[in-house]
């Protein structure tokens, strides 16, 4: 069908409609772009407040640029017929997703936190929402949230295109004074945020009722019936707080605007965050830190910024007694040159950095890439300049001089070791993290420089951190691995991904993220890299990258059954349920295979169970769990993975057999602190009081 410049069809390529509307994907035949054409019904245009309120979206949207609302391209009429065309989106909206599961504490949180920053954008405009609403919240494939349908937003200074008294906007999520029909201010679509936000979070209204007046008079009574922790146990105090204050009857008890709200859940989403402490590697040596380069086309104030972002990387890089820095005019030699170029569009600036790191066999050249988005460009500059720092400190951390490696040291022998090493660690029982580790000290005194070895022996302390209470000890000795790894051998990927998996479990994940793409860099056969990456991606909802990820990782080691796992999840979510069946198919086969090999392999077992149990195949789900428990009765990584299992089958005596593992793996030593806040597979477990006693515990 051929509408305008816009051609589609009308039945393969509708997207959605509503009483005003019909939306369709089209192409824009002028520019050869796929876009949603969004067009007013024809019985609206009779009415002259439907095709202001269709102007309108038009006019306020166009207004707002922001990653994190969609794009208004074009507003037109064709042959008397308003239409709209806004860039295409692929996703699913909010309200779709909650119907079909409970997010995680975690997601809900970001989700929360890009929101606040489209509305921030929307208040700072001078705009009103009026009608934020799940349904007008798109998740995209990629983790990202868009903000849409601005058609009854209102300017603060702009008279209201309905009567006094009039209610206009979705009853469910509306401030009391939205109800009453009084004149409106940012406080409002900060109590519809709490009201999302409190659905998001629980699964339930904060104000349900059976008919429109009784939802009215609930929103009128004032707090919600039930505070989240009474809908959900185990819910964060801080995250309950925040929604809360949303929530205030009274406008002057909530957040001013979008922008101190967003203030308040970076804190929540601080507190909440990380578990482990951040060690700092001595840096030491001289380092030229060149002027930044601006790039073709960069703004007049870019210059500004790129002076003040030298100053600042120069006195943070100072703040480290071992490292002497000096401008473009100093005479070397240097042990490190730093260069930059700088570039801004729009409320986005970034710094490519590119690091080159003198050493005993010679000079390497590091490149990062760096990215920060603010309206407000001090913000902006001091945003973009703790990104840069960050990759900075991990590059001369990873590039300190190397010792001189004696010539013909480096023994086969010793890599045959690692890799058995590796293979062993990776069962995951208590006791191969113990056999391994015996192996990798044996491969050190094969060969005293062999990086892989410390490497490993990094993520093996890694996993005891896991095995043994979370012992922090372990954490600093896997750190120490590390570093003599990465002395040996800067691009050593084994060590890099060990260090990302320290970061991971620590809660930093910008340093996880950084330390596995610099992994997979350096050996595009890092498979565990690719499947961590790929489990930090989901969690953080950019589904469409992970997949590519976890794919990567099932091809370069098909027998490791948790890649198959986390992609199913994946796909599950993409609503591409039929690859998601094949994969989980897939990774059941792999895993009877290995287990063939292998019948001591834990981790391959209780993987192949959670799938089996995915699938509703609760017999052999079960008895894979039998068997792991027959062969590892006081292991607290077995039993926790059991509960797991258990919890995904979902029956009276699986949640009862749930609880008692769990409380097996925590008496063990199993390190649940981080698994019990955000392990969706034991949500089902939320809401009982026994759940929430061995939180309490952990």
């Amino acid at each position: 069908m051929k509408f305008a410049h816009f051609e589609f069809d009308p039945e393969k390529d509708r997207l959605g409609e509503g009483p005003l509307s019909e939306v369709y994907r089209a192409v824009d035949t002028k520019l050869g772009r796929t876009v949603a054409l969004k067009i007013l019904r024809a019985h609206a245009e009779i009415d002259p407040k439907s095709d202001q309120r269709f102007h309108r979206e038009a006019k306020h949207t166009s207004k707002l640029d922001h990653p994190h609302i969609a794009t208004i391209f074009e507003y037109d009429q064709f042959e008397a017929t308003s239409y709209i065309a806004m860039e295409y989106l692929e996703g699913r909206t909010l309200d779709k997703i909650i119907k079909d599961q409970t997010l995680g504490f975690e997601e809900c949180i970001r989700v929360a936190s890009q929101l606040c920053a489209a509305l921030e954008v929307v208040h700072k405009g001078g705009l009103i929402h009026r009608d934020l609403k799940p349904a007008n919240i798109l998740l995209q494939d990629d983790g990202n949230l868009k903000l849409l349908d601005f058609g009854i937003a209102r300017a603060a200074d702009e008279s209201s295109i309905t009567q006094h008294g009039m209610l206009v906007g979705t009853v469910l999520y509306m401030s009391p004074e939205q109800v009453r029909g009084d004149d409106l201010d940012s406080r409002s679509d900060i109590f519809s945020l709490g009201a999302v936000l409190y659905h998001v979070t629980t699964g339930h209204l904060p104000y349900p009722g059976d008919s429109f007046p009784e939802v009215c008079m609930a929103i009128l009574d004032g707090a919600p019936r039930r505070r989240p922790a009474d809908v959900r146990p185990g819910f964060p105090q801080p995250l309950e707080d925040f929604i809360l204050r949303c929530l205030a009857p009274e406008p002057h008890e909530r957040f001013a605007d979008a922008a101190e709200a967003l203030v308040e859940l970076q804190r929540v989403e601080g507190a909440l965050s990380g578990t482990g402490q951040r060690r700092s590697a001595a840096l030491r040596g001289r380092v030229q830190l060149r002027t930044i380069q601006l790039e073709q086309g960069s703004p007049g104030s870019a210059a500004v910024m790129a002076r003040g972002l030298r100053q600042d990387l120069d006195a943070s890089l100072s703040r480290n007694r071992g490292l002497q820095v000096h401008d473009d005019g100093a005479e070397g030699p240097f042990d490190f040159i730093i260069s930059a170029a700088l570039r801004i569009k729009g409320s986005t600036a970034t710094l490519e950095l590119e690091t080159e790191a003198f050493r005993e066999d010679g000079s390497h050249r590091f490149t990062d890439r760096c990215s920060a988005t603010d309206l407000d460009e001090w913000a902006l500059q001091d945003e973009l300049g703790r990104v840069a720092m960050r990759a900075l400190r991990a590059r001369l951390s990873a590039s300190r001089r190397a010792p001189t490696r004696p010539v013909n040291q480096r023994s086969d022998d010793a890599l045959r070791v690692v890799a058995k090493a590796r293979d062993l660690l990776h069962r995951g029982r208590s006791k191969h993290a113990i056999s391994a580790t015996s192996l990798l000290r044996r491969a050190i005194e094969l060969d005293r420089y062999c990086a892989s070895a410390y490497g490993v022996l990094g993520e093996a302390m890694v996993r005891k951190f896991l095995l043994w209470d979370g012992d922090p000890t372990f954490l600093e000795e896997a750190r120490e691995n590390i570093d003599r790894a990465l002395s040996l051998d800067g691009d050593n990927a084994l060590a890099h991904t060990a260090l990302g998996f320290a970061n991971h479990l620590s809660g930093h994940l910008e340093d996880a993220q950084r330390e596995y793409r610099i992994a997979m860099q350096s050996d595009q056969n890092e498979w565990f890299a690719h499947r961590l990456l790929g489990a930090i991606y989901a969690r953080e909802g950019n589904f469409k990258r992970a997949t590519g990820l976890l794919q990567r990782a099932i091809g370069l080691n098909t027998s490791h059954v948790a890649s198959y796992d986390h992609l199913y999840n994946v796909l599950v979510r993409l609503d591409r349920y039929e690859e998601a069946l094949e994969i989980a198919d897939g990774g059941i086969a792999a895993g009877r295979e290995r287990l063939e090999k292998v019948p001591d392999d834990i981790d391959c077992r209780v993987r192949t169970a959670a799938l089996y149990a995915r699938l509703g195949r609760a017999r052999e789900a079960r008895a894979e769990i039998r068997v792991a428990l027959e062969q590892a009765p006081r292991d607290g990584f077995t039993a926790f993975q059991a509960a797991c299992v258990h919890a995904l089958l979902a029956d009276p005596d699986d949640l009862d057999r749930a609880l008692e593992l769990l409380r097996t793996a925590r008496d063990r030593g199993y390190y649940l602190f981080g698994e019990l806040s955000r392990n969706t597979d034991l949500d089902v477990l939320r809401s009982l009081p026994e759940f929430q006693a061995i939180a309490d515990e952990a």
